[in-house]
């Protein structure tokens, strides 16, 4: 067992045989040291941080016992005892009252008096020592912790806080202390809600736990979970508050997004399965409506109807494919782009779709790597946004758009106006599909959602900053392109749309899409075996393998999708011509075989000279993408 350090212990008088007494009573339980004046007493002080008592006669030639004590008091943590005579006994109960004294001894003293004090004067060091210690653990986590912790008072005022909570109000911690919240807070009128639940937590004596929105200076919103709990007293009656906050802003956006991303994902699914159907019904609409047009000649009256109801398909088709797009299932065409590029050709085009009275800036960081991504879907991006800007700023204003790099994996592209903003409760749901505040019949509530699913198709991610009044950011980051991608080898082709004598095996679930397609390639010549599942598809194969030129095939299909379909086919015949279609790709042709050197494709709906030149391209072996 280790044994117990003795504590120090300094007598100070300036006659020698006192201090050898004392010495001689004290050494065998404390260390001892001995200074022969008050000066002498300061000078070893100095040197020393381990004094656990001064014993100190108090008549003295340089300096008085109580002098000394009250030079000592403010500096050291050592308790003082004094040992005087009956004369100057007047000294020693002013040092007693005014708390610079441990205790006092008379002379001539009692050796085992003088020996008990000194050990409770020791014992009181050691835990003044642990109290200190204790201060400035406290201290150092106060002001070291990110979380925003103070005390209050019975009346809430500030007793004692941290630079956390400082830093949070735009104060100093000076400027705290003795105030109440509603002296410094941005918003008097949170600030005394906080206060009333406060005072509630005082007079219920219970701790509680609660998520809160504060306003700052700038108009920034952050939310704060703050747990507040009753300072008990004596009596176990509450005599102030203790509170730590902290902020979890990024927290809750990060749980409003998963929260968005689930909706929309949920949504998105359902958006996807609709339009999925949805465009077999246009192909059909499409198909016969442009058969039977051509019955007719131009100017004819059933002409010109058939040319309306086509019109309105092309329509429908572009409201499906913005549900696609929403939903991710929309094929999505990447090639390296150079964001600054795509930015200029669409500011272009926006100079003739914005008012005059708003001005356009672009800020293009010149530095800027390449981005994969669809252009044609990062153009609707621009656009959309674009056409927002301009909707908030009917009085004109200044519509910004800037690129620039964000660490070194990511690019952003950033869409800023100077309308009229939003409020959060808007900017909670600007992304959900169909939500607008326009107008009925001035919006579909389609077009930021669209935003939101391209961004998310390409990887990346889209955020918003909004003051009423003031106006509206778009932050889109983007994942920088990684060493030397090579774009996408699907290109586009338009052959002629003429027909051929070539067998086609058609393989397509839907059965009305499967009619009008086989009447639009058998009307041009073609020879077409039917199959509508891929397991009719296959056994159609297994007795006509050599007379199959092409095989057309949609890419989800219930039993099997298309790629499998055409890996088993490959196998038996590598040279077999491959057409897919669809228009519901939640995956490309070209992802599930990025080894295939030649991908044909066809989105729907299609119109039967779009069929025709696709399937020419495809038997000619040319890769194609046709819309």
């Amino acid at each position: 067992m280790v044994a117990a350090t003795k504590e120090h212990v300094l007598l100070v008088d300036d006659e020698p045989q006192i201090l050898v007494a004392l010495e001689d009573l004290l050494s065998d339980q404390f260390v001892v040291l001995t200074a022969p004046s008050a000066g002498a007493a300061l000078e070893l002080m100095r040197h020393s941080d381990d004094i656990a008592v001064v014993v100190t006669d108090q008549r003295m030639p340089d300096m008085a016992g109580d002098e000394l004590v009250a030079r000592l008091t403010d500096s050291y943590l050592a308790q003082k005892i004094m040992v005087t005579g009956y004369a100057d006994l007047g000294a020693v109960v002013r040092a007693v009252n005014d708390g610079r004294i441990f205790a006092y001894v008379t002379k001539p003293w009692d050796e085992h008096d003088l020996r008990a004090k000194v050990t409770k004067a020791a014992a009181q060091f050691r835990l003044s020592q642990d109290l200190a210690s204790e201060k400035r653990l406290l201290n150092d986590l106060m002001d070291n912790s990110p979380d925003q912790i103070y005390f209050k008072d019975r009346d809430l005022r500030f007793i004692r806080v941290n630079k956390s909570i400082a830093t949070w109000l735009d104060r100093e911690v000076d400027e705290l202390v003795g105030r109440h919240l509603r002296d410094v807070a941005t918003s008097v009128e949170e600030a005394e809600k906080i206060e009333a639940e406060e005072r509630a937590c005082l007079e219920d004596g219970r701790s509680v736990l609660d998520v809160v929105r504060q306003e700052q200076r700038g108009g920034s919103l952050r939310w704060l979970s703050e747990r507040k709990a009753p300072i008990l007293g004596v009596d176990r009656s509450a005599v102030g508050l203790v509170g730590i906050s902290r902020d979890i802003t990024q927290h809750r956006q990060l749980e409003q997004q998963l929260l968005q991303a689930q909706k929309m994902e949920a949504i998105g699914r359902l958006a996807g399965g609709v339009a999925h159907d949805f465009n077999n019904l246009l192909v059909v609409i499409q198909g016969y409506g442009e058969l039977v047009q051509m019955q007719f000649n131009p100017g004819d009256a059933c002409h010109e109807s058939l040319g309306e109801l086509l019109h309105a398909t092309e329509r429908a088709a572009a409201l499906t494919k913005q549900l696609l797009t929403f939903s991710r299932k929309q094929s999505f065409r990447a090639t390296l782009l150079n964001l600054n590029e795509v930015v200029e050709g669409v500011v272009s085009m926006l100079r003739r779709l914005i008012h005059e009275n708003i001005r356009v800036e672009l800020d293009p960081d010149q530095e800027l790597g390449l981005v994969r991504g669809d252009v044609t879907q990062l153009e609707q991006v621009l656009l959309n946004l674009a056409i927002n800007a301009r909707d908030a700023m009917p009085e004109g204003g200044r519509l910004r758009i800037s690129t620039g790099a964000h660490g070194d994996e990511q690019i952003c592209l950033c869409v800023s106006d100077t309308g009229t903003g939003m409020s959060p409760e808007v900017v909670s749901r600007i992304f959900e599909p169909f939500f607008s505040t326009k107008e009925v019949g001035k919006g579909t509530g389609l077009g930021l959602s669209t935003v939101y699913g391209i961004v998310q198709q390409m990887r990346g991610t889209i955020s918003v900053d909004s003051v009423q009044g003031e106006g509206t950011t778009f932050r889109i980051l983007l994942p920088r392109a990684i060493g030397h991608e090579v774009a996408t080898n699907v290109r586009r082709r338009r052959s002629a749309a003429k027909g051929g004598t070539e067998t086609i095996l058609l393989v397509e679930d839907d059965e009305a899409v499967r009619r009008v397609a086989r009447h639009i390639l058998e009307g041009s010549g073609y020879q077409v075996l039917e199959a509508s599942s891929p397991s009719e598809g296959q056994l159609i194969w297994s007795q006509a393998a050599a007379q199959v030129d092409l095989l057309l095939t949609d890419i989800i299909m219930p039993e099997m999708d298309g790629p499998s379909l055409v890996r088993l086919l490959l196998k038996q015949r590598p040279d077999l011509r491959v057409l897919y279609m669809s228009g519901y790709a939640e995956q490309r042709p070209l992802d599930s075989d990025p080894s295939a050197q030649v991908v044909n494709y066809i989105e729907k709906p299609f119109s039967p000279l779009g069929l025709l030149a696709a399937v020419r391209d495809a038997l000619d072996d040319a890769p194609s993408v046709h819309q």
